[in-house]
């Protein structure tokens, strides 16, 4: 019983080398030298957005109201889109920076002073079609200070109404808007209100 029992050690021996050396070659068949590196990819963007700037003079000719035409422009948002819109402000020691709009300004006698935008939506084909800044409040736009009226500058964001309700951002804060990782901005540069852009601006 002992020299059967050799024989059928010695045979299960020579059958388990002979599978280890079977799946050794096997997996030395399946490595090869490593590829070369892949091109580094670039960051992403989930959204598209578009800025542009524009100056203007409020004054009783023009009803105190800017007005931007998208359509003339080459560019159109959809109806989706969401639009905001800031003014360059100067505190009192001279630092401009953007206040979103609207923003009051309220002055010693009680009156109030407002910059302000609204939009114009076609409906049927889903877009907007222009957007004006403009003043309002309590206060008599005549008496007004140059400095409130003349040379004003403002900003202009669209951005589709997804990336507002997904990203982080702060919508009072436009570098938070133009910093975000998630979006890619084309932007328009600076131009007039009501004048034709060149619409194959580099994107910035």
């Amino acid at each position: 019983m002992k020299t059967i029992e050799n024989k059928q050690r010695f045979t299960l021996r020579k059958i388990s080398a002979f599978l280890i050396l079977t799946v050794a070659a096997v997996l030395a068949s399946c490595e090869g030298p490593m590829g070369p590196p892949g091109i580094p990819g670039e960051d992403g963007y989930n959204f598209v957005g578009t800025t542009f700037e524009f100056t203007g003079d409020f004054t009783p000719a023009n009803d105190y109201q800017l007005v931007f035409n998208f359509n003339d422009n080459g560019f159109i948002p959809y109806y989706s889109d969401v639009i905001l819109a800031y003014v360059l402000w100067t505190n009192e020691e001279g630092l401009e920076f953007w206040r979103p709009l609207p923003q009051t300004e309220y002055f010693l006698s009680g009156a109030i002073l407002q910059y302000n935008f609204d939009y114009t939506t076609d409906y049927e084909n889903d877009e907007i079609v222009d957007m004006s800044v403009f003043l309002g409040g309590d206060v008599d736009l005549a008496s007004l200070s140059t400095d409130y009226t003349l040379d004003q500058t403002f900003r202009i964001v669209v951005v589709p109404s997804d990336f507002m309700s997904l990203a982080n951002v702060d919508a009072s804060d436009v570098n938070s808007i133009l910093n975000s990782s998630s979006i890619q901005f084309n932007s328009l540069g600076t131009i007039q209100p009501g004048s034709v852009i060149d619409t194959n601006i580099e994107i910035k």
